[in-house]
């Protein structure tokens, strides 16, 4: 019976597992847990500024925009699908002190309106950059500084890249388009 009991739940923890972690993987928003010191470093590299909102797509546990609000007063907010996640952003959040200024929305973030973003960050696959970025780059404001984890976005030139080359900036009112070119 105890053999029975634990069997089924080391099932039922591999298939948590798998929704959490795995699945999302093939719908273009990897879970990946970042160190603090990463957290700290992608922030820094955004150059964000008092004030700024930021939108973490795909935000998983919510760290990198609790982090932004206590770090740089900045406004974030986390745009995730999976409801535990969302669950447990929105109690870290609240842990931290920063539910005034961090919001945690359960959303898809392909249908969100971005135009107010000073900052977007994003870790994200490459197949779901190309399906999310053609919608809604015309909608943002021209100084919007989209930050990447990992993936580059294609057709866009980055500004400024870290010294590891995981981290890219890119910024519309540089070189999205130069005489006709993109």
């Amino acid at each position: 019976m105890i053999v029975t009991s634990l069997s089924i739940l080391v099932l039922v923890f591999f298939i948590i597992l798998s929704g959490v972690v795995v699945l999302p993987a093939f719908f273009g928003s990897p879970w990946h847990p970042l160190l603090p010191r990463t957290i700290r470093e992608i922030l820094d590299f955004a150059e964000i500024q008092p004030g700024d909102k930021i939108y973490d797509l795909g935000s998983g546990d919510g760290r990198i925009l609790i982090q932004a609000a206590h770090h740089y007063d900045a406004v974030g907010v986390g745009l995730e699908i999976d409801p535990l996640k969302v669950w447990i952003a929105r109690k870290l959040v609240r842990r931290a002190g920063v539910s005034d200024r961090v919001q945690i929305q359960r959303k898809n973030f392909n249908d969100f309106d971005f135009h107010d973003a000073d900052i977007i960050y994003v870790y994200l696959t490459h197949q779901a950059l190309d399906r999310l970025f053609p919608k809604i780059l015309p909608y943002l404001k021209p100084s919007t500084r989209i930050i990447s984890y990992r993936f580059c976005l294609r057709n866009m030139q980055p500004c400024k890249t870290n010294n590891k080359q995981n981290l890219f900036m890119y910024r519309l009112d540089k070189g999205l388009r130069v005489d006709g070119y993109s």
